[in-house]
């Protein structure tokens, strides 16, 4: 027999045809019932204990057929052939129905735990209430959080992986998915502010640090872990020699699209060319805008992400030329240490942004090594 439905718990319910456009109307009751039987699989679930799940308060008999009018009527709004099988225990036939649940926990029998992850798009049934069955909402809570525990061992035995091959990058993604999940977890944070500076990026692991000791103040009222607290220290501190840079947005002081899409592509040219300067740690884009939303003073963008120096300037045009000003500024008490003036032709936008890059980052290169 070929399987003809396709059942997704996983985060919104929906049910499927294969092969076809079915798509069956299913809530109340009779999704309750399938969910139940789904996480219930090959095992299936006593009669009995359905009824006490869903009638504890209906005697036997009658409790007995309303169960049977339940399962007569998914039967008939699935549309599919005998769906439901067993007497004393029932059971979704795997022959005739495809289901997420089965197939996160075979992902993860086999060890393919990339496809149990993406396979968990929300928790069970996310937005299914049955208010008139506690029972029936009690049970799936249960499960619910047995398979939220299962999604969290397997982003962390993903995580894990990833540290023991060496490759901190997809470390840091997969502990940055687990810290979504646990985000006053510190002992994820650590991990995920220990992966993040090992893959360069320093600047994200304080912001990960800020972020968790702001939401354990405000949702537990509690003071963070001191180990979090010393983790961060510690990368706040450069190596040995290095200087820890941030360049901000350029400013375009002409008006219009074409100038702020220019001074944008200006900014990325000048971070990625100032990260290959020797000695020099670059705060990474990101963490230094979301950071610039919500500091104005220099000196506090300096202090929250670790940086002894910031880049900032402006960029005007006169036909083709450009023109920029940049300015470093020392973090630690705002004032400014070096200025210097860059004229060019552009005649294309990349070309142009990835020139006045060059000139910028040599001049600060001629700055900071002048042998």
């Amino acid at each position: 027999m070929a399987q003809v439905l396709r059942l997704k718990l996983l985060g919104t319910p929906q049910i499927e045809a294969i092969g076809g456009n079915l798509a069956p109307a299913c809530q109340g009751q009779p999704l309750a019932l399938l969910a139940v039987l789904a996480c219930a699989g090959q095992r299936g679930i006593a009669r009995d204990k359905l009824l006490a799940l869903f009638w504890p308060d209906t005697p036997g008999e009658r409790a007995a057929h309303r169960l049977n009018q339940l399962a007569h009527t998914l039967r008939r709004r699935l549309g599919a052939e005998d769906p439901i099988s067993g007497t004393g225990e029932l059971r979704l036939d795997p022959n005739r129905v495809a289901c997420d649940l089965w197939e996160f926990a075979e992902a993860r029998r086999a060890g393919a735990l990339e496809c149990a992850v993406d396979l968990r798009v929300g928790p069970l049934l996310d937005g299914f209430f049955l208010p008139d069955n506690p029972e029936v909402e009690h049970w799936l809570d249960g499960r619910r959080s047995a398979l939220e525990r299962e999604y969290r061992e397997a982003l962390e035995a993903l995580a894990l992986q990833a540290e023991l091959r060496g490759d901190s990058r997809t470390a840091a993604a997969w502990w940055h998915r687990l810290a979504e999940h646990e985000p006053l977890s510190s002992r994820v944070t650590m991990h995920l502010m220990t992966a993040l500076a090992a893959s360069g990026d320093r600047a994200r692991a304080l912001e990960r640090a800020r972020v968790y000791q702001e939401q354990v103040r405000e949702e537990l009222e509690a003071e963070p872990n001191p180990a979090v607290l010393s983790l961060a220290a510690q990368l706040k501190a450069p190596p040995a020699g290095a200087i820890a840079l941030g360049v901000l947005p350029i400013e375009a002081l002409d008006e219009g699209p074409e100038a702020r899409a220019f001074a944008l592509g200006l900014t990325e040219e000048l971070t990625s060319a100032a990260a290959r300067l020797p000695g020099v740690r670059v705060a990474a884009r990101t963490s230094l805008a979301a950071v610039r939303q919500e500091a104005v003073d220099l000196r506090e963008i300096g202090t929250r992400l670790g940086l002894a120096l910031l880049l900032e300037g402006s960029l005007r045009g006169d036909g083709a030329r450009m023109r920029l000003v940049v300015r470093l500024v020392d973090a630690r008490d705002g004032c400014q240490v070096w200025s210097g003036r860059f004229e060019r032709e552009v005649r294309g936008a990349f070309e142009g942004q990835e020139a006045l890059a060059r000139d910028v980052v040599e001049a600060l290169r001629e700055r900071h090594d002048p042998g």
